[in-house]
């Protein structure tokens, strides 16, 4: 799994580590490759979308993309606590139906998203 992100300023976190991801990923046994970025920029959320074969120029085959935006860091922990007990379950979910699809469904040759939005509550 590649995994890249922003450097950020005092006071903002990342709320779900790459480890933490791959960690769920590999638990499903999910073999669609799978690329994690962790910036502070739009909504407050854990975003995933599917890609399949040349929907992404210059690229090759199917992949999903990850995101997850930074949270300020009083409600870092808190919000992980629900990003791993909720969000990477339900994303597990989405991304096993997509992968088990036929390759040549019309389902599984459209770009799909996946969203979890994150609630910046201090804990």
């Amino acid at each position: 799994m590649e995994s890249r992100k922003d450097k950020l300023p005092k006071g903002r976190s990342y709320p779900l580590k790459p480890s933490e991801l791959e960690r769920a990923v590999l638990a499903s046994g999910l073999e669609l490759p799978v690329e994690f970025t962790r910036w502070d920029k739009f909504e407050p959320v854990l975003q995933a979308s599917y890609y399949p074969d040349g929907s992404w120029s210059g690229r090759s085959g199917d992949f999903i993309w990850v995101y997850c935006k930074a949270v300020d860091s009083m409600s870092a922990n808190a919000i992980n606590a629900r990003l791993v007990g909720e969000a990477l379950p339900s994303f597990v979910k989405w991304a096993k139906h997509i992968e088990a699809l036929d390759a040549r469904s019309t389902v599984r040759r459209e770009k799909q998203s996946f969203s979890f939005p994150l609630e910046e509550t201090a804990a």
